[in-house]
């Protein structure tokens, strides 16, 4: 039954909410399941375009490092036109000299790697063979098992089993995959020197272009340029710290091993240098490889223990001395934000992520920073 419009009229409306409280609608709206969608989006599009992505992020952070000195060539009356391609010829020339200088060290340090192999095996195999004993004695058993749980086919009578056994190395598959390898890390180098070579010679001609597509609205090309400049600053500083902390480690582990007489300590410094660019991986590899290569030179666990214990304690220094002396302004973000940036950008893009993670952040947070409604994301990020 329909009811009449004087019981319509006579209903109440329903009440207020008391003062504080929000409704329920309005809680749902500040929150909505929704927004994760396109983060979840934009994760996989990072996830699926790395192979493009990472060459541009890599040619963008060269052209933030190089730019001062591009400008120093433009104060001296050099245009970027002949400016760009002289930097770019000195740095690689200087690159294959340093190279060229290390031939030597570099050749004797990859044919002892066989050798090296051997020993370490060999020294498994002996010294080591009553400490995973036990570990022998069960996978032993686990074959047994597997034996008795296994019921062989019936074969005809006169018909003798053939065994056929594969080769445990191609030489074949080894040459066609580390030729591709190869082939895929030169094309990846020229498609960043393109790259960087383009944005060094346009100079703010892409700035420019992003300032006019935020729109007319002359705040927002304001907000834009501060953006832009505080994401440059901050990318400029960890870029010279990064180099800093490369090169005294390099030193420092060069003059170590050469004290201890290890073989090829120049290629250990060089080695050291790149790897600790690469936060957690990259000093974990070298601490690992210095005490295989003292146990393999000397045959001796104590100058394995020293040549590691070297490596580790510059590794402790780096980590606790120059790191937060040298970074402790680049970004102006905590440790936790950094670790779980670590952690995310490593699980996406590997290796290259650790190596990128910390000047995405800060420029994550130079966005966020600015920009109304992020504020919390920065607020998280903030030392």
């Amino acid at each position: 039954m329909m009811r009449s419009l004087r019981q319509i009229d006579d209903e109440k409306p329903p009440a207020p909410p008391a003062s504080g409280e929000a409704p329920a609608s309005a809680l749902v709206n500040t929150m909505p399941p929704m927004r994760f969608v396109p983060a979840m989006v934009g994760v996989v599009v990072l996830w699926w375009a790395q192979a493009l992505l990472i060459p541009v992020v890599l040619a963008v952070l060269a052209s933030y490092a190089l730019e001062p000195s591009v400008k120093w060539l433009e104060s001296i009356h050099v245009r970027r036109v002949f400016g760009v391609p002289l930097l770019l010829a000195v740095l690689l020339g200087g690159a294959m000299l340093g190279i060229y200088a290390l031939r030597g060290e570099a050749v004797a340090f990859t044919e002892r790697l066989p050798g090296a192999a051997h020993s370490i095996a060999q020294a498994l195999r002996s010294k080591g063979f009553a400490t995973f004993r036990p570990v022998a004695r069960v996978q032993q058993a686990a074959t047994e098992l597997e034996k008795a749980t296994v019921v062989p086919a019936p074969r005809p009578a006169g018909v003798t089993p053939v065994r056929v056994e594969e080769p445990t190395f191609k030489l074949k598959n080894w040459l066609w995959q580390s030729s591709y390898s190869a082939l895929e890390t030169t094309s990846q180098a020229v498609a960043i020197l393109c790259i960087v070579y383009a944005l060094l010679v346009g100079g703010d001609l892409y700035k420019r272009k992003i300032v006019r597509m935020v729109g007319p609205s002359l705040a927002s090309k304001r907000l834009t340029v501060e953006i832009l400049e505080e994401i440059e600053r901050q990318i400029e500083r960890f870029l010279w710290a990064r180099v800093m902390i490369s090169a005294i480690i390099g030193v420092a582990v060069w003059l170590s091993f050469r004290m201890m007489q290890l073989e090829e300590p120049g290629v250990w410094g060089v080695l050291s240098a790149l790897l600790f660019t690469v936060p957690l991986v990259g000093p974990s590899i070298v601490c690992i490889a210095a005490a295989l290569a003292g146990f393999v030179q000397f045959d001796s666990f104590a100058m394995a223990a020293a040549a590691g214990g070297a490596a580790l304690a510059i590794t402790t220094i780096e980590a606790y001395l120059l790191t937060p002396l040298l970074m402790s302004r680049v970004g102006e973000m905590n440790a936790v934000a950094i670790f779980v940036s670590l952690m995310f950008w490593g699980w996406i893009w590997g290796v290259w992520g650790l190596l990128l993670a910390v000047p995405i952040t800060a420029a994550v947070k130079a966005v966020c920073e600015r920009v109304e409604g992020w504020g919390a994301i920065a607020e998280l990020l903030k030392d």
